[in-house]
Formats: structure tokens, C-alpha cells, sequence
């Protein structure tokens, strides 16, 4: 296995971690507090990056995708914890297994990275694997019928539409990366985004004060994992194809929702989810 796809791997676990911790976390916290809160530990470690590391940064150039960077991150991440906090978590994260092919559109469009057949076939698979896990059944007919599924729930398609919004912010990364390095990238998007949070959220912190020791733990474990998980994914789109990056992502985050929803949340394992996870796999396969 190559080092760019380890990486890959590796930061697909740590976001499969992060989201079963940000589940549990947002049972005792406002979504937009939680991602305040990331935010300021990304601020530290970002800004101890850019001291201790020499950074590069090109304002004009950086200025726009910067933007379109911000926008897209802060209404995806308060759309996922949303739908991530009213759904199970083996059924709501499979779906932003639909970021791949996003992905796939936008980054030939801004980027003009281009897959071969073999590589969109595994991401087509991929995303056949989460109609068959929205499926009542294994028969063809019933797996057709998910879109319908899909499409009448709720949450279901809010994730989706974090999905969307999620397959441009590594598109507008990657071009931001062309301007600057990512410790500098990091703390920028960091800082503004806890800005414009803080903004609507003053309200909100105060509630903070009726939480207990263990569940400041709890929120402090999962803002250090999506601090790492999202250094990680700025090395990963530094070194590899996004689609690549993404379907990676995507597909570690399946195993993680199947196992995290049994052992956390007695979520059932069923055939579909099985199958699915299977279908997904080799998606996964044909796309490195």
C-alpha cells in the first residue's frame, strides 16, 4: 500500500472516531457550541504549527476559495450534527458515501483531476452499496425502492446534503493549498469560522456551566480527534486525487458506523448492512 493511501486510511479511522464521539457529545451539547468549541482547539494547535514551522500564504490569491471554503464548512458541519444527532449513526453516515461521486464532478470541474473508468466504477459501487443498505431486502426491486426511502426521510436528506456541501470544502482546500501552507490554511479557516460562530452562539455558551467533569472529557476527547482527523485530511488532498481521498474516507467510515452503532448504541446488524459494507469495500478496491 502506497503512503499517500495509508494516509488516507488513517484519516478515515480518525474520522470514523470522530464521529461516534460527536454523537455522544452532542447529547450534552448545542451543535453550534460543539463546533465553537472545535474550532478553538484547531485555533492552538494551528497557531503552535505556525510558530514552531515557517508557513506561506498569498492573500489575493487564497481570498476567494477561502471564502467559498468557510461557507460550505460551517453549513455542512452544523447541517451533519443535525441529522447525526436524530438519526442511528449506521444509517446516517453510510450516506455521505455520496461525497465520492460529488467529489468526483466538482474536482474535474475546478481541478481538472480526472479518474479512469475503473475508478468511477468503484465509485459507483459505492454508492450502490448504500442503496442496498437502505433496502428492506436483498432483491433488486427493494434496492431500487431506497431512493424513494431515502427520499422521504428527513435527515436522510440532509445528509445528503452535507455530502454535497462536504465534496466541495476539499475542492476549495485543495485550491486554497496551492496558496498557502496548511498550517497557515488551518488557522485562517479556523479563526474565521469561530468568529461567525461565536457571533450566534453567545446565548448558548452559558449553557456550558451545567455540565459535569465527564462530560467535558467526553467533548474535549472528540475536538482533539477532529483536530487530528482534519490535519490529516488537509495532508491527504496535498498528496492524492480528492474522489480518491473521499471514497477512502467514505468507506472507513462505514466499517466504523456498522461496529460504533452495535457496541454504542445497539444499533442491529442486518444483511443489507452487511452486504453493503461488503459492496462498499470493493468499491473501495477498484478505486485504488
Amino acid at each position: 500500500m502506497s503512503t499517500p493511501i495509508l494516509i488516507c486510511f488513517i484519516s478515515g479511522f480518525l474520522w470514523a472516531c470522530f464521529d461516534l464521539t460527536r454523537k455522544l457529545s452532542l447529547n450534552f451539547v448545542n451543535p453550534k457550541v460543539f463546533l465553537l468549541l472545535f474550532m478553538s482547539i484547531q485555533i492552538v494547535i494551528f497557531l503552535i504549527w505556525c510558530v514552531v514551522e515557517n508557513f506561506s500564504f498569498n492573500f489575493y490569491s487564497y481570498l476567494i476559495p477561502g471564502i467559498f471554503s468557510i461557507i460550505t464548512g460551517i453549513l455542512g458541519a452544523l447541517i451533519f450534527l443535525k441529522s447525526l444527532k436524530e438519526s442511528d449513526i449506521s444509517l446516517a453516515i453510510p450516506l455521505l458515501s455520496f461525497t465520492p461521486l460529488f467529489s468526483s464532478i466538482f474536482s474535474w470541474f475546478f481541478l481538472g483531476e480526472e479518474l479512469n473508468q475503473v475508478q468511477y466504477s468503484g465509485i459507483f459501487a459505492i454508492i450502490f452499496g448504500i442503496l442496498v443498505l437502505y433496502s428492506d431486502d436483498l432483491q433488486l426491486r427493494a434496492i431500487l425502492k431506497s431512493f424513494i426511502k431515502i427520499k422521504n426521510n428527513i435527515s436522510a436528506k440532509l445528509m445528503i446534503l452535507v455530502a454535497f456541501l462536504w465534496s466541495l470544502v476539499p475542492i476549495f482546500d485543495k485550491m486554497c493549498l496551492e496558496h498557502s501552507s496548511i498550517n497557515i490554511h488551518g488557522f485562517v479557516q479556523s479563526i474565521c469560522i469561530f468568529l461567525i460562530l461565536l457571533f450566534f452562539s453567545m446565548n448558548d455558551l452559558k449553557k456550558l456551566k451545567s455540565l459535569n467533569k465527564n462530560n467535558y472529557k467526553l467533548i474535549f476527547t472528540t475536538v482533539c480527534i477532529g483536530a487530528l482527523a482534519v490535519i490529516m485530511q488537509f495532508v491527504s488532498i496535498s498528496i492524492t486525487f480528492v474522489p480518491i481521498m473521499e471514497s477512502i474516507k467514505r468507506a472507513t467510515g462505514q466499517f466504523g458506523a456498522l461496529i460504533f452503532g452495535k457496541i454504542f448504541f445497539n444499533e442491529g446488524i442486518t444483511k443489507q448492512k452487511i452486504s453493503a459494507i461488503t459492496i462498499i469495500s470493493t468499491g473501495v478496491y477498484l478505486l485504488i
